[in-house]
């Protein structure tokens, strides 16, 4: 439905925003991981726990980009340089995190705040853009491969939460030139 679209704005977030940006993490993360993860694991996932590091990321200096409706914020995107970075991923920005609230999946919201994050990252003069994304995640390898996104050989397990099962991620990237 593309009338949706039209109502998105997208603006860079302040420290203010570190409330709208947890809730709209917590429920989505609930509901996007609900296939891999525990059930009780997801509900210890809290709203608190986003809060504290939501704070803490934005009074770091982490850029996040909102997509508001209506003065609803219904989706983020985090970017920063690439965490943990070899050698040869010198200069590469990353997206760290993306999370649309789920009543508004489908809309093409993610794709507008990724296409956002590619362009602040373009303007702090990133040659490329880096992201983990879980193997089993079909969806979102699909997403980022439509954007032009490439699945690079570089692979990491991932304890997602305490003393879980070890979750193996896949490095994307893409050239912003």
């Amino acid at each position: 439905d593309m009338n949706h679209l039209k109502n998105t704005c997208l603006r860079l977030a302040s420290i203010a925003d570190a409330e709208k940006i947890a809730s709209v993490h917590a429920i989505s993360w609930q509901k996007m991981y609900h296939d891999f993860i525990p059930e009780d694991i997801l509900d210890r996932f809290s709203f608190s726990e986003r809060l504290h590091k939501w704070e803490y990321l934005l009074s770091a200096g982490v850029t996040v980009i909102l997509a508001e409706e209506l003065d609803r914020t219904v989706g983020f995107v985090s970017i920063c340089p690439l965490r943990n970075a070899l050698p040869q991923h010198k200069h590469f920005g990353e997206i760290s995190a993306i999370y649309v609230h789920p009543d508004y999946w489908r809309q093409g919201i993610g794709r507008q705040l990724c296409l956002a994050a590619l362009n602040q990252l373009k303007k702090q003069d990133f040659v490329s853009v880096a992201l983990w994304v879980l193997e089993a995640n079909i969806l979102a390898r699909n997403f980022y491969e439509a954007l032009g996104f490439t699945a690079s050989n570089h692979t990491k397990l991932e304890e997602f939460y305490e003393g879980s099962a070890l979750l193996k991620e896949i490095l994307y990237y893409k050239s912003l030139f």
